[in-house]
């Protein structure tokens, strides 16, 4: 009985963390964008292999933060 009382507190603690994670990438990834923009609103870069290398970069950790967001909130629906 004391499992079943422990377990969910624990299941709504990670989707949180995993919740606060995902949305703080997020904001990191889209603080840098913006950042990175000119007078013009687009964004510079100082070479062609940076610019290649930062977007990769940042596609994949922000899909990455997508996921743990999903999974913070699959976590929380289905404890």
């Amino acid at each position: 009985m004391l499992l079943t009382i422990i377990l969910p507190n624990h299941l709504c603690a990670h989707a949180y963390i995993l919740i606060g994670i995902g949305l703080a990438i997020r904001y990191w990834i889209g603080r840098r964008r913006f950042n990175r923009r000119g007078i013009a609103g687009l964004q510079t870069f100082s070479s062609y292999e940076r610019w290649w290398l930062t977007t990769r970069l940042e596609y994949l950790v922000n899909f990455l933060a997508l996921l743990a967001i999903l999974c913070g909130l699959f976590l929380l629906l289905f404890k």
